[in-house]
């Protein structure tokens, strides 16, 4: 039997890491945490932060998660989350819209101009609403692309004139149209039956699963690795209780709004397009890096003036769809927190401000949070100022979370 002459520390300092190896281990770890949570994990601390204010404001008023509350949360929500919808197309460029707001008001009242004035049926109405929204994106996108104008200026000049256009539409200039009576009325009054509404649970459901699937296949196909439980199963379990649960509980009351089925809809059919088309793909590669994707052969311009279209074309059915609500439009349609409630509703959710990263379900995610404050906020009989000052917090707590993530993450990949 042989023995040794080291020491007990030499040997420990043989066997174990040397220091450079520790380090660079510490440093994979960060990277893959940063890059996760600014990534396809960026949901998880808008879920915890909702969890929370859940918690809070049913311990002041056990109501808040009551059927009705529940019902008119939800309600409430759609016209911020249809239009945060838009802006996350932009805010995936890293530009920014700010007339979204004055469009919805303005395509409102353009639809209820031509419903109520000149009799157009309601659907034609809805349509041209929208393709005036769609319209007034379109040229400020191409402002934007062929002029090379900051988004931010085109779309403030935008909301001004867009302002104006409410009041000039408007009777007498500062006057009223009433929907009540209308097709646009029964958007938002408009409940489905519970087989029915448990019939489209289970039709979105199956829609989400095969989204996970052809991501999963495509990731696949360019040799990414990934794991069919933590892609899909994991996903479809969650979105499926979740979905389950709240069509239990408003079916419990008067069961599914259509506005909320109609928001639903739309973030299936964008989470298709930007997740499996070349438009999504060519959404993320410009938001990333504009130079790198134009030397690639993306057309960044088109991109670019597309995204804008569908941001105003959103905000216009959003503005109809709270002029649906209200049963009317008048010169303050459009105004107010729209703004800054759609904008939040989007970076809160996790989209970022720095373009390519983000998920149009961002929107809905955001849009809870910032509704839930709203909501919880007006059953406890809070002051106005309070729910200004707790959004604005909050928008600007997640624009920081954003920046530091990004940065971060960047920093983490140059290290690596």
């Amino acid at each position: 039997m042989t023995t040794s002459n080291q020491s007990p520390a030499a040997v420990a300092a043989t066997s174990s890491p040397p220091p450079v190896a520790r380090v660079e281990g510490r440093q994979s770890r960060r990277r893959q945490v940063l890059d996760a949570i600014a990534g396809r994990y960026r949901f998880v601390p808008v879920v915890l932060m909702l969890a929370v204010i859940w918690a809070f404001f049913t311990a002041q008023d056990s109501a808040f998660m009551g059927n009705r509350n529940i019902t008119n949360l939800l309600v409430q929500i759609v016209v911020t989350a249809t239009i945060a919808l838009g802006i996350v197309f932009v805010l995936l460029l890293a530009e920014i819209d700010l007339s979204v707001a004055a469009n919805s008001g303005a395509a409102a009242a353009l639809t209820a101009i031509l419903v109520v004035n000149h009799s157009w049926p309601a659907w034609l109405g809805l349509l041209a609403g929208i393709a005036a929204g769609a319209a007034v994106g379109l040229i400020q996108g191409a402002v934007v692309t062929q002029f090379g104008v900051p988004s931010f200026v085109v779309t403030l000049g935008a909301q001004l004139m867009l302002l104006g256009a409410i009041l000039v539409l408007l009777p007498g200039g500062t006057g009223q149209v009433s929907l009540f009576g209308t097709g646009i009325a029964t958007l938002s009054s408009t409940y489905l039956p519970p087989a029915l509404g448990w019939a489209l649970t289970a039709a979105g459901i199956v829609a989400f699963v095969l989204l996970r699937l052809l991501a999963l296949g495509e990731s696949r196909r360019r040799g990414i690795g990934m794991s069919l439980v933590r892609e899909v199963v994991a996903p479809g379990i969650l979105v499926g209780a979740a979905s389950i649960t709240a069509v239990a509980v408003l079916n419990s009351y008067l069961g599914v709004p259509l506005p909320v089925v109609i928001l639903f809809a739309l973030l299936i059919v964008f989470s298709y397009i930007t997740t499996q088309t070349r438009f999504g793909l060519h959404l993320y590669a410009v938001g990333a890096n504009p130079d790198a994707a134009r030397r690639a052969g993306i057309p960044v311009a088109r991109a670019k003036m597309i995204a804008f279209s569908l941001a105003g074309a959103l905000a216009a059915l959003g503005g109809i769809l709270a002029a649906s609500r209200l049963l009317g439009v008048s010169a303050s349609s459009g105004t107010g927190t729209v703004l800054l409630e759609s904008i939040a509703a989007a970076v809160i959710g996790g989209t970022s401000l720095f373009g390519g990263r983000g998920s149009v379900w961002d929107a809905l995610l955001g849009a809870l949070v910032i509704g839930s404050i709203s909501n919880g906020l007006d059953l406890i009989g809070a002051e106005t100022v309070v729910k200004y000052v707790a959004e604005g917090s909050i928008l600007v707590l997640a624009a920081t979370v954003d920046s530091i993530l990004t940065r971060g993450s960047v920093f983490a990949r140059a290290t690596k």
